[in-house]
């Protein structure tokens, strides 16, 4: 994918990731955007700016592996913008609680039936999922978006993870600190932010009423 896009790596984040005062220009829901004919150049726009964010994490993350691990990532056709009030501020209640605990993003692929539920609802750890828990109870997310995405090839989340000491686990984290998956119960500590749509049609933008 060739975008005017300045990509930023860090294997860890302690500063706010995303602005979110930026959501408030956006109607509760996903608010969608077709890539082809878009200017990201524009970052004036507000919408532009986390467009932008999205493909940088997305196109960033998929060359953190040696080259050798590499596989071709998807092409990006739609990015949708998630704002949900309700989880953002249980997610920033729980930040506030802890003082300044790692932020990242991480990715969750999912078959496009279960997007508008998670965008109103969150991911349910205890909901009984398809591919089953060989790590334990809780909500599973990768910072390989390669790996993500053999569990789903139409769309991906992008989800703001907490990192606090005790509450996630790491499964085969590499010489980076990158891990193949990370495990997550409290609910509180994640929130979806981006919808990455590999589609050219994908089903109607959900709202939240």
């Amino acid at each position: 994918i060739k975008y005017l896009v300045k990509v930023v790596l860090s294997p860890r984040r302690s500063t706010p990731l995303m602005d979110t005062a930026l959501l408030e220009d956006f109607q509760e829901g996903e608010s969608r955007f077709r890539l082809s004919g878009l200017d990201l150049r524009n970052v004036r726009d507000p919408k532009v700016e986390l467009i932008g964010k999205a493909i940088a994490s997305y196109t960033g993350d998929c060359s953190k592996r040696p080259a050798a691990q590499r596989s071709t990532h998807n092409e990006i056709k739609h990015v949708g913008i998630i704002h949900n009030k309700r989880l953002e501020a249980m997610y920033r209640h729980r930040q506030e609680q802890r003082g300044e605990p790692y932020e990242i993003f991480a990715y969750h692929a999912t078959a496009p039936c279960n997007i508008p539920n998670i965008i109103r609802e969150n991911l349910d750890p205890s909901r009984k999922i398809v591919h089953g828990r060989a790590y334990g109870d809780g909500c599973y997310f990768s910072e390989y978006p390669e790996f993500s995405l053999k569990y789903g090839h139409e769309c991906m989340l992008i989800f703001k993870l907490l990192l606090i000491e005790g509450k996630y686990k790491r499964v085969k984290p590499d010489e980076a600190g990158f891990c193949e998956q990370l495990v997550l119960e409290d609910v509180n500590l994640f929130k979806p932010v981006f919808v990455l749509w590999f589609i050219d049609n994908p089903p109607t933008a959900p709202t939240i009423f």
